[in-house]
């Protein structure tokens, strides 16, 4: 059982990766401001992280060009699809939002199934159809007298998995012939040098992140920097865990990612309520429950 552990220490980091992006998008933006400056401090970050892979992998420029372009147009995904989670988490709750990432294996399912010719079984048609019915649940609004369906952040966010399982199946498709680190210093390219773009050409990023800077530029480029640790340690962690027990399972276990940030957020909200806030109204948080926990037997049928 030592590879559950190792797997189930992977959504644990992600998920505190999660609230640390929501206390960034409520504390720097909030009013006239928008995410612009987070999304350049994300992005920015691939710069360093690009060169600090580089000083330590050998051959990192030995690859064929058609696949330095590849991997630096996931760099500009990534960008795209960090855009859209940081504008969800504006207008909504972190765990409302971050339960949608559950529905990238279904994109990459349908985009196999278009695009290499691969054939979908009744069981992941069935944990498909599953997961879909959790987060459309998770995504009604139960707080006021009428219920009503949260469509721009589901909007948001049904574009941003889209470009994750995108982004994902470019990365896969070039690394099987290259190195892991090779791969992600490429990415990393990808992502600094569109983020430099969005700053000479995007005034109101720019704008953002220069007010952002001024009032708290060292402890979000820190925080940025932490939580790119973090999210780093967490793909190592899953792909060691792959290596010692099925690749199904350890996705599987990645699955539950959602109840723990649900735990966490609710934790924090009793404990830390500076850092995070969850609703933790009975008409609000059962529903949430109920989702989640759909989600996961959608997962369970999915990956099983």
């Amino acid at each position: 059982m030592q590879w559950f552990f190792i797997a189930l220490s992977a959504p644990f980091l992600w998920a505190l990766v999660n609230i640390f992006d929501q206390y960034l998008v409520e504390r720097y933006s909030t009013g006239t401001r928008g995410s612009g400056g987070l999304v350049l401090f994300s992005s920015l970050i691939g710069v360093f992280v690009s060169i600090a892979i580089g000083l330590f992998v050998d051959g990192v420029f030995n690859i064929p060009l058609l696949d330095k372009a590849l991997l630096i147009l996931t760099g500009g995904l990534t960008i795209a699809w960090v855009i859209l989670y940081l504008f969800s988490l504006e207008i909504e709750d972190v765990s409302a939002v971050v339960p949608w990432f559950l529905t990238i294996p279904i994109f990459g399912y349908v985009f196999g199934y278009f695009l290499l010719g691969e054939t979908l079984t009744t069981q992941q048609i069935i944990g498909s159809l599953i997961v879909l019915l959790g987060v459309l649940l998770i995504s009604i609004d139960f707080s006021g007298e009428k219920r009503q369906f949260k469509w721009i952040p589901a909007l948001y966010m049904i574009v941003a998995c889209v470009l994750v399982a995108i982004s994902g199946l470019i990365f896969k498709y070039v690394t099987i012939g290259e190195d892991f680190w090779v791969s992600s210093f490429w990415e990393y390219v990808g992502l600094g040098f569109f983020g430099i773009l969005l700053y000479l050409f995007v005034p109101k990023y720019r704008e953002e992140f220069m007010l952002m800077n001024h009032e708290g530029g060292k402890n979000i480029f820190i925080l940025n920097a932490f939580s790119e640790i973090i999210t780093i340690v967490g793909n190592l962690l899953t792909n060691y865990a792959i290596l010692l027990a099925p690749i199904t399972m350890v996705y599987l276990v990645g699955s539950f990612q959602p109840a723990i940030l649900l735990f966490m957020t609710l934790f924090a909200t009793k404990f830390f309520p500076q850092i995070v806030k969850e609703d933790m109204s009975k008409r609000v948080l059962l529903p949430k429950i109920v989702a989640v926990g759909i989600m996961i037997i959608g997962s369970i049928v999915l990956f099983l």
